[in-house]
């Protein structure tokens, strides 16, 4: 089941930032799509005034996913940096989120042609790595439910400062 497929050039419309500005922090992000049929996760980060991280992230009408294992991404191979991916259901309170930390790829690299082509490789996480977090801090709560899942985002932080960018082509859930 495909969620995002980024070779739509509207669909970074419902995307936005959640950086650490916050709480005072000076962090940017920004979800945009390439003519090229992907998108793009890029900002800066800064560890000034106490920041450290920059998200995004799209909210929808709930989706029944509770038939699948869990989410794929398939992405830029050439990753520098710790990304994580955040999931949220209806019935959490405004500010707890499950959280997983985006795993080395599971399948073969595809859609090469040429010595500057992107080198596309997916990502598999399962539901069940993902856990309830607050404010990027661990919390006791219950499995997400994924009869309702309603908004996912992309993180990046743990005092990884400087500008990034991750490439991806679609979300799905496998």
């Amino acid at each position: 089941m495909i969620l995002f497929d980024f070779k739509d050039l509207s669909a970074a419309t419902s995307w936005y930032g959640v950086n650490d500005t916050v709480m005072g922090g000076l962090s940017r992000s920004k979800l945009t799509i390439s003519p090229l049929g992907y998108g793009i996760f890029s900002g800066h980060v800064s560890l000034a005034n106490g920041g450290g991280f920059a998200s995004v992230r799209c909210e929808f009408e709930h989706v029944n996913v509770a038939e699948f294992t869990g989410i794929y991404l398939d992405l830029d191979s050439d990753r520098s940096k710790q990304y994580k991916v955040n999931l949220k259901d209806a019935d959490t309170p405004q500010s707890t989120v499950y959280q997983a930390i985006m795993p080395a790829p599971t399948h073969q690299t595809f859609g090469l042609s040429g010595a500057s082509a992107i080198h596309w490789q997916r990502i598999e996480i399962p539901f069940t790595n993902f856990h309830p977090q607050c404010r990027g801090k661990p919390i006791a709560g219950a499995a997400i439910d994924l009869r309702r899942l309603t908004s996912i985002g992309l993180v990046i932080g743990a005092q990884q400062s400087g500008d990034f960018a991750l490439k991806i082509k679609s979300i799905g859930c496998y």
